[in-house]
């Protein structure tokens, strides 16, 4: 009954204001609605009880390829048919907490009598709130915190003027791994943060706490279930700082480290290594808006600066054989006269001595400025930013370094055989940049003997170990499933080491200069960028860095540019939305393999009639090795070439609800030498097909 007045009183107070400002003049209206606005989500979440959202996705997905490559009894073709329902529950106990709960359920029609119970997931879990008079904001549970760039940092993928209808697969592809485009990165466990507000002439005196594990250790002695990593994985950060007529200076520390007690789950072969990573990084950082100084002037300017100091070290851990030399008296009978003697007896006693050393130990900083002027004068709106940056070559951050964009997966036709082409070179290059970065794959599986693994001895999975004895009863009358994923995208944090062998897996397309963003070790230079638009109706980006990397005597150069054209602002007589987008940028390193990367972009969004609306992308990406080629099993890559074409129609059906038809044609090309002499040639070319009808409820 309750919540009936109170929605009676929302539904009242949005007319008065709705009404109100329609009743406005034109200049006020826009400042009328974000009020109005603001109101009704701030009403909305007063309201307690339990309340139910989500979405609702129904479709088909074929993927149809050819390849000189394939094996004749190669799949050509892969099917998906599936239902995908997230349940989104927010139960609010209060005006101050809420719950936040989500469930992901998901249904493969092409396997659908194979499947017995299928399972819903725990997509988020989290109780968050903002309490004592909204001085304290926290969440418990799942949580996407950031600090700085240089501490506590996702980095992202930026792709000048990006089309529609590629943005929104990221966005849903992303989703799949419960990741957005903020640079905040996700993470479990417990986060709070304290904002003052005005406290004397301070505008506000800031706190954060943030407590989490970023890793989980196999608890299972006989088991290994997409885990494999035996210790647990721990991480803290604490953050202050206060802020005054816009300027900001705070100091922040992280540490994340290897739990050691817990490998004491198992106990440790004598022939195993266990390492033990941590790392910690102490930053000051600095920061000036003019807005609050200075309000009346036409631009506005300011600066954001960092300067941070890393510890990086590692501890080896390991069983030494030993021995010591025993002593017993010990008695023997005399053969002759049967008398007894008594004697001293030594001998070796082996000892199996558990060993920690100092492996390896780094420290380093890193510092960066990146000053900005922002305004409008005329109908432009502009926004020049510029950054200079210096980091050791020993500077680490793991979680400032680690992209939640990966790439080298086989996301579409996994069920294809190859033949008389490298396994590595399959491996690493059947699905190239375009494939990762805007297509996923979501099933859910009966656990077998292929996706279930185990170990009858070993800590550590290799093939050298014996599998466990309970492996195939375990698998008798299972019918379990579990949802799996092909996608391009992760959440982990990467140790340094870890990072170190990823590198040159890495997509050289996607951040050359900076693989690990503004974390990246051993670089030295500076980066301009301007974002403009007149009247929203004309965008403009422009892209420039130079940066030095001095160990390898390498120089890295980005240039880009992006153009966008919305033509129903440009036009208003025509009466709907038409938007025109297009960019090129090339990236490219002047020493160690030489590589380069260019990246083409166009795109096309309108309104054709009524609910019906036309989306159009195009991307055509090339890479180059130019020194002797990136050596991949045992072929030598000179250049790969990938295009995407995507387009359909996108219909409104009802409110919130949208059927969406795509066809696309994916191309993936790889040029290498075999031997280092004989030029050969790896393709691939996909035919895309979709339908899909989705409702948000």
């Amino acid at each position: 009954m309750k919540n009936t007045k109170k929605t009676s009183i929302i539904l009242t107070t949005a007319l008065m204001s709705a009404a109100a400002a329609f009743a406005a003049e034109d200049g006020a209206i826009v400042e009328k609605q974000s009020s109005l606005l603001q109101k009704l989500d701030s009403l909305n979440q007063s309201i307690l009880g339990l309340r139910l959202s989500g979405t609702a996705k129904a479709g088909a997905f074929t993927s149809m390829a050819t390849s000189d490559q394939f094996a004749a009894n190669s799949a050509t073709q892969e099917n998906q048919a599936y239902t995908d329902v997230n349940l989104k529950f927010l139960a609010q106990p209060s005006s101050e907490t809420r719950i936040n709960v989500q469930l992901r359920l998901h249904k493969d029609w092409q396997s659908a009598y194979e499947e017995n119970n299928n399972p819903a997931v725990g997509h988020w879990f989290s109780y968050d709130g903002n309490i004592l008079n909204k001085h304290v904001d926290f969440n418990l549970g799942y949580m996407r915190v950031g600090y700085t760039p240089l501490t506590i940092n996702t980095p992202q993928v930026e792709i000048l003027q990006e089309p529609e209808i590629f943005a929104q697969k990221r966005v849903d592809a992303l989703a799949d791994r419960n990741l957005d485009t903020t640079s905040r990165r996700l993470m479990q466990g417990l986060n709070v943060a304290y904002n003052s507000g005005n406290v004397g002439p301070v505008d506000n005196i800031y706190a954060q706490a943030t407590g989490t594990r970023m890793r989980n250790t196999a608890k299972k002695n006989d088991q290994v279930f997409f885990d494999f990593d035996w210790s647990d994985r721990y991480a803290y950060g604490l953050r202050a700082g206060a802020e005054l007529m816009g300027l900001t200076a705070g100091v922040n520390f992280v540490n994340i480290f290897d739990r050691r007690l817990s490998t004491r789950s198992r106990d440790i072969g004598l022939n195993d290594t266990l390492i033990y990573d941590d790392n910690s990084v102490l930053s000051a950082q600095l920061s000036f808006d003019s807005k609050k100084l200075l309000p009346s002037l036409p631009v506005n300017f300011g600066l954001n600066g960092e300067f941070a100091m890393s510890w990086w070290d590692v501890d080896r851990e390991y069983y030494v054989v030993g021995y010591t030399e025993e002593r017993a008296i010990k008695e023997a009978t005399n053969p002759v006269d049967g008398s007894t003697v008594v004697y001293v007896s030594s001998y070796a006693k082996k000892n199996n001595d558990l060993m920690t050393v100092d492996y390896m130990e780094d420290d380093g900083v890193a510092f960066n400025v990146q000053p900005y002027v922002e305004g409008s004068v005329s109908g432009i709106n502009f926004k020049v930013n510029a950054m200079y940056m210096q980091n050791d070559e020993k500077f680490w951050s793991d979680l400032a370094s680690s992209p939640a964009y990966t790439s080298n997966s086989v996301v579409l036709n996994s069920n294809a055989l190859y033949s008389n082409v490298d396994d590595a070179l399959v491996s690493s290059f059947a699905s190239g940049n375009l494939e990762n970065l805007y297509f996923a794959v979501y099933n859910t599986n009966i656990l077998n003997a292929t996706n279930l693994m185990t170990s009858g001895e070993a800590n550590v999975l290799t093939t050298n170990y014996s599998e466990s004895v309970n492996m195939y009863n375990r698998l008798y009358n299972n019918f379990k499933l579990s949802h799996f994923y092909r996608n391009g995208y992760d959440a982990n944090s990467m140790k340094k080491l870890e990072a170190a062998e990823a590198q040159l897996l890495m997509d050289p397309s996607v951040n050359l200069a900076l693989p690990y963003g503004l974390a990246t070790p051993d670089r030295k230079g500076f980066a301009v960028s301007l974002d403009a638009d007149w009247n929203e109706a004309i965008s403009l980006n422009v892209r420039f860095s130079q940066i030095k990397q001095d160990a390898a005597e390498n120089t890295y150069t980005t240039i880009g540019a992006g153009v966008g054209i919305d033509l129903g602002l440009l036009i208003p007589s025509l009466g709907r939305d038409i938007k025109i987008q297009g960019s090129f940028e090339k990236a490219s390193e002047d020493a160690w393999l030489q590589r380069s990367s260019q990246r083409i972009v166009a795109g096309f969004n309108a309104d054709i009639w009524g609910p019906v609306a036309l989306q159009a992308g195009f991307q055509m990406l090339t890479k180059k090795f130019d020194a002797f080629g990136l050596q991949v099993g045992s072929s030598l890559v000179t250049k790969v070439d990938e295009m995407l074409i995507l387009a359909g129609p996108r219909i409104r059906i009802a409110p919130e609800s949208y059927l969406t038809v795509r066809y696309g044609m994916l191309n993936n090309s790889v040029d290498y030498l075999i031997g280092g002499a004989a030029a050969a040639n790896f393709s691939v070319d996909k035919s895309l097909v979709t339908a899909e009808v989705s409702v948000n409820f």
